[in-house]
């Protein structure tokens, strides 16, 4: 039986009843918001609840970061020109959406056993879905900076250094914050400012090698997320997990192609996750407004955190 014969389930199986780690199906044969429709107007009023500052992080790099941009991908080009009125208007040209901060669309990435997330064609999938809808929920900031730098000093951010559940519990119980269902994870891993630190030439050498530190690729992270019930998953990472993946075992596989669980990469998570730890609360408010890029592959987020 194919996804697509399944009948909706009337809940949500625990990763473990999923067959081959598979949500197609679950939320209806002809979805395409996967875990985003964890989002209801009882966790968005849930996620407000943890507003209680008023500070606003914006959670989006300049367009013109990172520097050299990664995997092949250029810098806009931006260009100011007066209209005939004597207005000033502007143009962006060789704009790669996820260049900078962006989110993975389901379009991004086909499991090479199922193709696309649940069995639709690349007519059917598009970031517009999402843009449509808006995305909020409370956001949860675990810093595994630490962990990373303990399985490798600065050369851990130089490599594919990977880490699993043990580091986010860890991070997590560190925070003393409570995973609640519709949760978007913000996980803060410091590559950003280190790729900002480093000389030129060791920014084009990453860049060559590919390689980047994230979370490990494995069925049990994988397991970890959907069974807590989030609705997405963002880092201040290239890849979300630890670069290259894995053909065999790729969260971007398993989260977005089989689960339909959103990724947010290169994040800018460091003002929001110091605020944090000043202020003793890991959760917050969280918006984005993906662009409604009909059939579009990814987005810039445009996100912003409310504390």
């Amino acid at each position: 039986m194919s996804s697509r014969d399944r009948a909706p389930s009337t809940r949500e199986q625990r990763w473990a009843d999923l067959p081959g780690g598979s949500a197609h199906g679950v939320f209806g044969a002809d979805d395409v918001f996967g875990t985003l429709n964890r989002q209801s107007a009882e966790t968005v009023l849930g996620a407000v609840r943890s507003v209680r500052s008023g500070k606003v992080f914006s959670l989006n790099l300049p367009l013109t970061e990172p520097t050299p941009p990664l995997f092949q991908r250029q810098l806009p080009r931006h260009d100011v020109f007066t209209t005939p009125r004597g207005n000033l208007d502007d143009v962006l040209d060789n704009f790669y959406p996820q260049s900078s901060s962006q989110w993975d669309g389901f379009l991004h990435v086909p499991d090479p056993e199922l193709g696309f997330y649940n069995g639709l064609g690349r007519e059917e999938h598009g970031v517009h879905h999402w843009a449509a809808r808006g995305i909020v929920g409370r956001g949860v900031v675990l810093d595994i900076s630490d962990a990373l730098w303990a399985a490798g000093g600065t050369d851990a951010f130089a490599a594919s250094t990977a880490v699993g559940i043990d580091a986010l519990e860890a991070a997590r119980e560190a925070a003393g914050v409570e995973y609640r269902r519709g949760d978007i994870l913000l996980v803060r891993t410091g590559w950003i400012s280190w790729y900002r630190s480093q000389p030129l030439e060791r920014r084009q050498a990453v860049r060559d090698a590919r390689v980047a530190p994230g979370l490990e690729a494995s069925a049990a992270v994988a397991e970890y997320l959907w069974d807590h019930g989030f609705l997405a998953i963002a880092s201040d990472a290239p890849g979300v997990e630890a670069l290259p993946s894995k053909r065999e075992g790729s969260l971007h596989h398993r989260l977005l192609a089989r689960l339909g669980m959103p990724l947010g990469e290169l994040w800018w998570l460091d003002d929001l996750a110091a605020e944090c730890s000043a202020d003793g609360f890991a959760d917050c408010l969280v918006t984005s407004s993906p662009l409604g890029i009909v059939g579009g592959v990814g987005s810039p987020p445009n996100a912003i955190a409310i504390k």
